[in-house]
């Protein structure tokens, strides 16, 4: 299952580093120079070694002198990507981000805005362009993309005392386009649509492609679609997601493009009638109803909610993604689509629900104690949404839900108190020595809405509700009352094939301690990827074994692990109201971890890492940029 992703950090006291755009066309014939000069092994997976990179901009100096572990920050745009071995799934590499060399651990799985992969797996689920010649297709060096730039990585890392960057924490944008406008025109033959042009014309605007292989939302063909690709995907790692869906309406219900395209599995949702004539659309698409657009969508539910609702022209919107040019047709593909228009729908009738913000503390807590939040949009009102965090289980990567919170019996949590109702927010606070807060207590949510989890259900017991926020886990699943209640609910894509209701499962941002707010001596302390359980073991985040990403027989750490100069996660970091010792072991430990139970202790690393063999100096390259 597809994921859509994205931590939180701080950036104060750490290094920041930022691509210069201005510079970026000069770069790129500076970089393919280099590959001239150097051969096309300066990039290509295991076959050059990182010492022999040169770097386009020294902006920080990775070999001055020894010093303390501390945190590294960085956000700009990728230069070039190295694979230690194309033949493992799970292989360390380097990638060089705005003139820094970073390590990326083996083990590491890296986020994508909705995908999760390996570095290897960059490589392997390229375009075939790129995969022919061994290329990520994401660097500014690679040779097989229109672009000329390179992917944006933001990276969390820690500089050991030896001088060696190594990550924790990766994400990758192919290109952080982010457009609003209103929709001008909508061809419903080839599935595409134009922003902020000439209503009813191609002549003007922007076009914009659903990136939707699996046509959940569109079905494409024509002007700008790669013929061999999965309904004209131009990028199968940067999709929206297929079943917690990223194109949608801001309460989370689906949307869908009508088309006049006819297949077996869409007749079986009744016959189409959607003609095009001189340009002008009638009828109607019975996949992707106009009567789903109701007059006063917040107050006058979706008729028939089992399928997606139609975009039309008019609509307000804001769309993220990539510019991609297939066949000299230029087009952003986006990943992310939010209609701002709002259905609801009714009891009894497939439901729909979308996460807005989710983030909770890592281990360390200088602070004093612990912190969540997610806030998100329903269709129904007021919003009956239970949530569970994912806890996997080592042996065989299996989910386990784990209740933590819910709307039900805690008003508070609906839009405040105010409406418009469709909106929620689940806040919970743990803090040491004290206790938790009555309405943001995880306990006490879970006694009001007749769910299990603590020893002593509504509880303000500072240890009780510590167990039930540690250990993070990667993912949270939300699932409605109506949901649970009509578990036989089914919904239909604009394919006609079955589709997602009454839940969404999600990654939760992770928000390191930040010392800005605690002491400003210690603004540099590293990050304690330790207090991140699937860092301690891949297995235990989403597709962390299995299948094609190999055996769960034996655990597996990130390796090398980024130093932390030997923090340990169960030990706050900065002296003050300590974690409850009764619950303490929790923040490194497997599932399972309920109540009064608990798995088995991770094996936490603090290893100073050495530079010597995996980076050597280079004398740097200064380049020139116009005025």
């Amino acid at each position: 299952m597809k994921k859509k992703y994205a931590f939180k950090m701080s950036v104060i006291g750490g290094v920041l580093i930022s691509g210069l755009v201005s510079c970026k066309h000069n770069r790129r014939e500076n970089v393919n120079s280099e590959i001239k000069s150097e051969g096309d092994h300066i990039h290509s997976p295991g076959s050059s070694d990182p010492r022999s990179w040169k770097t386009p901009l020294n902006l920080v100096d990775i070999f001055s002198p020894a010093q303390e572990s501390t945190r590294i920050t960085l956000i700009g745009e990728i230069e070039r990507i190295y694979l230690d071995n194309p033949s493992d799934v799970w292989s360390a590499g380097t990638i060089e981000v705005s003139g820094m060399r970073v390590l990326i651990p083996a083990n590491l799985v890296i986020q994508l805005p909705v995908q999760r992969y390996t570095l290897q797996e960059l490589f392997t689920n390229a375009r075939a362009e790129c995969v022919a010649k061994k290329r990520s297709g994401l660097a500014l060096a690679d040779d097989c993309f229109f672009e000329r730039r390179g992917a944006v990585a933001t990276i969390l890392a820690n500089r050991s005392s030896k001088g060696t960057i190594v990550a924790g924490d990766v994400e990758i944008a192919k290109a952080n386009e982010f457009v609003t406008g209103v929709v001008t025109y909508i061809n419903h033959d080839m599935g595409y649509f134009y922003l902020n042009g000439i209503p009813g014309s191609e002549s003007a605007g922007l076009m914009v492609r659903i990136n939707d292989p699996e046509g959940r939302h569109s079905l494409q063909r024509g002007k700008g679609c790669d013929a061999n690709a999965a309904n004209c995907s131009p990028d199968l790692r940067f999709p929206v997601d297929a079943d917690n869906y990223t194109a949608a309406f801001v309460t989370g219900y689906p949307m869908c493009i009508p088309s006049l395209i006819q297949t077996p599995a869409r007749s079986a949702q009744g016959t189409s009638t959607l003609t095009l004539v001189n340009g002008v659309v009638s009828g109607n698409d019975p996949n992707c109803p106009y009567n789903a657009r109701t007059a006063s969508p917040l107050t006058i539910p979706v008729p028939d909610s089992r399928h997606f609702a139609p975009l039309k022209v008019g609509d307000s919107l804001e769309a993220t993604g990539n510019f991609e040019l297939i066949a000299d047709v230029r087009f952003l593909s986006a990943h992310t689509l939010k209609v701002h228009s709002a259905p609801t729908t009714s009891p009894g009738q497939p439901d729909y629900l979308t996460l807005d913000e989710s983030v909770w503390d890592v281990a360390g807590f200088p602070g004093g104690r612990s912190r969540s939040l997610f806030i998100g949009f329903s269709t129904e009102n007021p919003p009956r949404i239970d949530l569970y965090r994912l806890a996997i289980d080592p042996t065989d990567n299996s989910q386990h839900e784990v209740p933590m919170g819910s709307t039900v019996g805690n008003p508070a949590t609906v839009a405040g108190g105010l409406p418009p109702g469709n909106i929620f927010r689940m806040r919970f606070r743990d803090t040491f020595g004290i206790g938790a807060g009555g309405k943001i207590s995880p306990c006490v949510h879970l006694a009001n809405a007749d769910l299990t989890g603590c020893d002593d259900l509504g509880t303000l017991d500072e240890t009780q509700n510590f167990k039930i926020m540690s250990p993070i886990s990667r993912e949270i699943l939300m699932r409605t009352r109506n949901k649970r209640d009509n578990p036989d609910l089914v919904s239909f894509d604009l394919s006609g094939q079955k589709a997602t209701n009454g839940e969404y499962q999600s990654p939760v941002g992770v928000e390191h301690p930040e010392f800005v707010e605690i002491n400003l001596n210690r603004i540099q302390t590293p990050y304690l990827f330790s207090g991140e359980p699937w860092n301690l073991d891949r297995r235990l985040g989403p597709q962390g074994c299995g299948d094609e990403r190999g055996s769960c027989a034996v655990s597996a750490s990130l390796n090398p692990f980024p130093y932390d100069g030997g923090l340990d996660p169960r030990v706050q970091i900065d002296g003050g109201v300590p974690v409850p010792q009764a619950a303490v072991n929790h923040i490194i430990s497997g599932y399972p971890y309920t109540g009064s139970t608990i798995g088995p202790l991770l094996p936490w690393q603090s290893i100073d890492v050495d530079s010597t063999a995996l980076v050597g100096t280079t004398s740097p390259v200064i380049l020139q940029c116009a005025p």
